[in-house]
């Protein structure tokens, strides 16, 4: 075993299915972290700490940034 060079058939990397993998991740935390925010906005409006207008003009535009850009 020592004397083994470890010269094994290794497969070559699945850069494919790397880059898929990589997409939903990114994609998985930068919807939460949307989600995450409308949640917040969404106990501040309901408890009264924020208006309902302003939850609605932030969700508004938080989402269309997200889809725009990201």
């Amino acid at each position: 075993m020592a004397a083994d060079p470890h010269h094994h058939d290794v497969p070559a990397m699945d850069y494919a299915e790397h880059e898929k993998t990589f997409d939903l991740f990114a994609n998985l935390v930068k919807w939460g972290t949307v989600v995450s925010l409308v949640i917040t906005l969404l106990a501040g409006a309901a408890t009264g700490t924020i208006s309902w207008i302003f939850f609605l003009a932030v969700t508004v535009a938080m989402i269309a940034i997200v889809v725009k850009f990201f």
